[in-house]
């Protein structure tokens, strides 16, 4: 089973359970306090903003009292996935390129500096024991 954090428009960091592999710093369990595969459910707050496009399973929520601050940066918003009324991801959306420099450097400072994933791209990826996180840039040219 995977868990995803990413961002459709500026800017994605995305988390993922994966099997094995080498744990990156301050690997996450979850987002916001929310441990990934936890039931819908059994969470308050939340208010379904739709579907993921080709996945009838999966739904869309977004935080009604979000802070919509990732550390110290900015989000446009929050959105979190439910697969089958489980926590499997959730998409950090920034505004601008400024925004997105900031959300590259909160991901550096919290789980290191991540592999490349493409020499001439904004794409970075971290791989953990129980997750994975990639960021990728709307903004990169390739």
């Amino acid at each position: 089973m995977f868990l995803t954090v990413r961002t459709l428009l500026c800017a994605a960091l995305v988390v993922l359970i994966s099997l094995g592999a080498h744990a990156f710093r301050y690997e996450p369990e979850g987002y916001g306090g929310i441990v990934w595969g936890t039931h819908i459910s059994a969470l308050k707050g939340m208010k379904i903003a739709g579907a993921s496009p080709g996945s009838p399973d999966s739904k869309i929520y977004v935080m009604v009292k979000d802070s919509l601050r990732f550390g110290g940066v900015e989000l446009k918003a929050v959105e979190y996935e439910f697969v089958k009324g489980k926590f499997r991801s959730v998409t950090l959306k920034v505004k601008d390129l400024a925004h997105y420099v900031a959300l590259k450097k909160e991901a550096f400072r919290r789980f290191g500096p991540g592999r490349e994933m493409h020499p001439f791209a904004e794409r970075y990826f971290w791989e953990g024991s129980a997750s994975k996180a990639y960021l990728v840039s709307a903004f990169d040219l390739s």
